[in-house]
């Protein structure tokens, strides 16, 4: 009888423990005043304006993570209104986690025209598809969106053999807070000519801005928040080195104190109020 108690018991906990949310999401979920943005590793941030919620590059299911992530891709799908994705690499428009989102949410994807065979792949409805094309804006949402034109890095600071010009970076302005999300990219003109932007995501690695570009980039824009991105997410070998290592605080270094005092280098799962 005892056995039988302890089985009982173990199958309710479980399924308790099953209905259970993560911490993250229940953050996420009960925001309530203002801004709030969270960083869940890579690219991938989430944002929160109100009701609406907007993610860019969410990679949570992928075999090379150092951690594992602090929000399901299920729970995602749960809150997701928009997903942005800047171009075809599995690390950014992850297959496993835009299958949960098409088949579980009611989201929107944004992506660019070299992703549209990968969205026909997974089944994502054309209904739900925004296809954006690099300096053609448009609104989506209460959203005012400027697709950026992205150029993807290679290792040995080399532009990639197979960088496609459709590939974007986004420019997303939300309740007059703006958010700049380059993708991945080397530092273009494109970027340099933005104005007003008062959140800055950008990735210190080789394969895109790396120390000195980004640098310029931050010093250019002025913005109010700074925010390193694709780094201490991805297991570093010497194969994935180029594009899994990110020099944030080499990039600190070099800026003067008042950009220093709003850089952030955050843990997966920080959150920061914007506003």
């Amino acid at each position: 009888m005892r056995s039988l108690h302890l089985i009982v018991l173990s199958l309710f906990i479980s399924i308790v423990l099953q209905g259970q949310k993560s911490s993250l999401y229940q953050e996420i979920k009960t925001h309530a005043d203002g801004v709030g943005l969270w960083w869940v590793g890579h690219n991938g941030w989430i944002i929160k304006s109100g009701d609406l919620v907007i993610s860019t590059d969410i990679l949570l299911d992928y075999d090379k993570r150092i951690n594992p992530p602090l929000i399901t891709a299920e729970e995602l799908a749960e809150i997701l209104d928009v997903s942005f994705v800047t171009h075809g690499h599995n690390d950014h428009f992850n297959r496993a986690v835009s299958k949960v989102l098409s088949e579980k949410s009611d989201c929107i994807f944004v992506i660019p025209e070299s992703c549209i065979s990968i969205a026909e792949e997974l089944g994502i409805p054309k209904s739900r598809l925004q296809v954006a094309k690099p300096r053609q804006t448009f609104e989506l949402d209460g959203v005012q969106v400027e697709p950026i034109r992205a150029i993807h890095g290679n290792a040995n600071f080399a532009i990639y053999y197979e960088a496609n010009l459709q590939d974007c970076g986004y420019k997303i302005t939300i309740d007059s807070t703006t958010f700049l999300q380059p993708g991945d990219s080397y530092l273009l003109e494109d970027h340099l000519f933005l104005q007003d932007i008062d959140v800055l995501f950008f990735s210190p690695t080789e394969h895109n801005m790396y120390i000195d570009r980004s640098v310029i980039l931050i010093n250019t824009l002025h913005p109010d928040f700074i925010f390193p991105q694709h780094h201490s997410t991805v297991s570093v070998t010497e194969a994935t080195r180029f594009w899994a290592k990110g020099y944030p605080d080499e990039v600190k270094l070099r800026l003067s104190q008042p950009l220093q005092d709003r850089y952030y280098i955050l843990r997966e799962g920080d959150m920061v109020k914007i506003k």
